[in-house]
Order: C-alpha cells, then structure tokens, then sequence
C-alpha cells in the first residue's frame, strides 16, 4: 500500500482546524463571561519570549495551506496577518479550510515523491523528501501551535480538556 499524503493531510487537518474553531468559541465565551477584552485572551502567551495566542493561530492556518501547497506544487496563497478578534480568527480558519479542500488529492499525493524546500527565517532554507516533510517538519510543527493555543488557554482558566483538543475523530 503506498502513502497517501492527501488522505493523512486533509482529514488531520480538517480535525483539528475544527477543534481549533470550537477551543476559539469557548475562549469568545470565557471572555464574554468575565467581561474581559478579547485582547486578553489573543495576547496571551505561556512564557515572555513567546508568542500570543492570536499568532499561534494564525501559523496554525498558515501552516496548513503551505503543507498542501507545496506538496500540491502550486503556489503558495498569501494571507495577511490582519485578524484582531476571536471572529476573525475563525473566519481565516474557514477560509483556510475551503481553499485546502480545493486541492486536489492527486497533486498531494506526488508531493510525496519531491523535495520540499522550506524556508526558515531570512537567510536559511530546509530541504526534506516528501515523507519526512509531512511526517517530521510539517505534523510536528502544526501540533506544536495547536497545543500552544490550547495551553494558553487552559492556563488562562478556559474550561477545556482533551477532547477540547482532540475534537471530532473521522468515524
């Protein structure tokens, strides 16, 4: 049986950009009920060299379409970074979700027989075989931030457990 990358990519990603919208929805909610700013909550962050929440969420979207991009091997959407509040977010996420699920399966799927080349930072690019890509840089780093967003949450006293995080599974 060959990998299939559209069939690991687009249902994680799915799932979790799902949950992502509900953790957004319960954290919307926690500040209606405190009666705090949503800025609170957006510029949260668990350690002062890191980033506030609003920006994990934007590279969790960020993220994702540039996996199926480069993988597809189509150019890579730009989204600026102009979201400020909870609705917002959840919108980029939507459209996010929408343009990802355009992408055509096969044109995923032959990512997995290129090289990836990723830039880090200004001045250095990471060039990986499709499946280390996905599996190493990509799944890992995309993680990363969800869990992120989701301890920055709870730590800010967000009622939210695993299944928060975890949210709908495929059946």
């Amino acid at each position: 049986m060959s990998l299939c990358a559209s069939k690991i990519v687009k249902p994680v990603v799915n799932q979790y950009l799902d949950s992502l919208l509900h953790l957004l929805d319960k954290a919307q909610a926690f500040s209606a009920k405190k009666g705090l700013s949503e800025q609170v909550l957006l510029q949260s962050r668990l350690a002062p060299d890191m980033h506030p929440l609003i920006w994990q969420v934007q590279m969790i979207s960020e993220f994702s379409i540039r996996c199926v991009s480069r993988l597809a091997d189509i150019e890579v959407p730009n989204y600026p970074y102009h979201e400020k509040t909870f609705s917002e977010l959840k919108d980029r996420i939507e459209m996010i979700k929408q343009d990802l699920n355009k992408v055509d399966d096969a044109k995923i799927d032959s990512g997995l027989a290129r090289s990836q080349s990723v830039p880090i930072g200004e001045e250095r690019q990471l060039e990986f075989r499709g499946p280390i890509y996905l599996n190493h840089f990509f799944l890992p780093n995309f993680f990363f931030h969800i869990t992120t967003v989701y301890n920055i949450l709870r730590h800010n006293g967000v009622d939210i457990g695993k299944l928060d995080f975890v949210g709908k599974m495929p059946e």
